[in-house]
């Protein structure tokens, strides 16, 4: 059952909408007139374009350092370097004489088995003949 209004209670006063003026009931939150809320406090919204603006920097910046480090890395200055090993012997040196040194053994350009095709300087005459003597 209702409870009597006691009468030494003081009447509620009414409640005005924050945007508009317009009267709101005690039961209600909201304003039925405009919209905007009676009783409940809004958050404001939480400011998001510094971390997305901060974000892209970071984006933009290590988006550089890619590029620069690529292009250093990548670098064609034009210099081509050999990249064979030597395959010379070192020098011999010969302890029994005094300080003399033997050049490396030369390596044959006749593999073993081959026969040389170069006829001796003496059995060719200028013309192409054989000599008859």
């Amino acid at each position: 059952m209702n409870e009597p209004r006691h009468p030494y209670a003081p009447a509620p006063v009414p409640l005005r909408c924050p945007r508009c003026g317009s009267t709101v009931g005690p039961e209600q939150d909201w304003c039925l007139e405009c919209g905007a809320p009676a009783r409940t406090r809004l958050a404001p919204t939480p400011n998001w374009r510094l971390p997305v603006l901060a974000l892209a920097a970071i984006v933009v910046v290590a988006g550089l350092a890619l590029a620069i480090a690529f292009t250093t890395l990548t670098k064609d200055d034009g210099t081509v370097t050999a990249a064979t090993a030597s395959t010379a012997s070192p020098a011999v040196v010969d302890t029994s004489t005094a300080g003399a040194v033997t050049p490396p053994p030369q390596a044959s350009t006749i593999a073993p088995g081959m026969a040389s095709t170069a006829a001796p300087a003496s059995s060719v005459t200028p013309s192409g003949a054989t000599p008859a003597g």
